[in-house]
């Protein structure tokens, strides 16, 4: 496990650099769902080292805007949050419901937290839901989606991702 460095609740099972990076840009950007498999098996194994899976009642994801989903032909994050549901045996729901319709790509953390804003379904009592998203860059996003999630309802949620992006290197 990696924990991410912006998001203290993140379970990440890679760095997004190198091999990992271009993979998941083709994931994204160039459909091959293929790798979405790949992708899920490696944050299964990862959620096992690192948490009480068992207790997962629902997997859902951060869901992305409506323009990338037109645009790529898939969201990514709930292809992956299908498959890790599956590879579970625990039920893949949509729970977030994105209320802004700009992405993040690119913002700073600071824009990154007030840029985004779900609205969450509500979620049986006592549940404990499993987040997915592919990439935390700062957490902003994961640490929105889970707040609304918490409100409306959720006992326990558990944040993971495919990867996380490291911290730029700091100039002396």
């Amino acid at each position: 496990m990696l924990p991410s460095p912006y998001c203290k609740d993140a379970i990440v099972a890679h760095t997004y650099v190198g091999l990992v990076r271009d993979l998941m840009l083709s994931f994204k950007y160039q459909n091959h769902r293929a790798l979405a498999t790949l992708f899920a098996s490696h944050l299964v194994t990862t959620l096992k080292m690192s948490t009480e899976i068992e207790c997962i009642d629902v997997v859902t994801w951060v869901p992305t805007t409506h323009e990338r989903r037109m645009t790529r032909g898939h969201d990514q994050a709930e292809t992956l949050a299908r498959i890790v549901g599956r590879t579970l045996g625990v039920p893949a729901r949509k729970l977030l419901v994105r209320e802004t319709v700009g992405h993040q790509t690119g913002q700073s953390r600071e824009k990154r937290l007030v840029g985004v804003s779900f609205r969450a379904r509500s979620v049986d009592t006592q549940s404990t839901v499993l987040v997915v998203d592919d990439v935390v860059t700062t957490g902003a996003t994961m640490q929105i989606a889970q707040r609304a999630l918490y409100q409306a309802g959720a006992t326990r949620v558990i944040c993971a991702a495919v990867a996380f992006t490291p911290a730029p290197a700091r100039r002396r």
